[in-house]
């Protein structure tokens, strides 16, 4: 009894994991760039830069990419004013997490065109939360660049 009780218990977390995992050859929600490609552009552009340090076992991770990135509202604000960077904190060659001090998962990090942090936010947010955060920064920045 307890093989058969073990054996259904393992195909449900099975299929949880499973249904959490990106499609094979599904689209990224954002253009993403390598670092130092996105802070070249984004001086270039004027933009801001959202690096998003994640990993494959991290649900919450999936669940920003699948409930808030891909939300139409998010994504009409998010490419007109930033710039992405994918970070997998599991092959992470440039030293890109110590360097911004991501310790939790998944955690977003915003910077100037400039390459100044301007804002951290580790953990997950709604879809309403991460738009407010997107906006206030947009604005951040466009009042400082009249102020210069």
């Amino acid at each position: 009894m307890n093989t058969i009780s073990y054996g259904w218990t393992s195909l449900a977390i099975l299929a949880l994991v499973l249904s959490l995992a990106a499609p094979a050859g599904a689209e990224e929600e954002f253009q993403y760039l390598s670092h130092s490609e996105a802070l070249k552009q984004a001086e270039a552009e004027n933009k801001l830069v959202m690096i998003f340090f994640w990993a494959e076992w991290c649900g919450y991770c999936v669940q920003l990419r699948r409930e808030v990135f891909t939300d139409p509202e998010i994504q009409k604000v998010f490419n007109r004013n930033f710039l992405a960077v994918s970070v997998n904190i599991e092959k992470d060659p440039e030293g890109l997490a110590p360097k911004y001090q991501a310790r939790a998962l998944p955690t977003l990090i915003f910077l100037k065109p400039e390459g100044e942090p301007v804002g951290f936010l580790p953990g997950a947010v709604n879809g309403e939360t991460f738009l407010k955060i997107l906006d206030y920064l947009v604005e951040k920045h466009k009042s400082d660049a009249r102020e210069n």
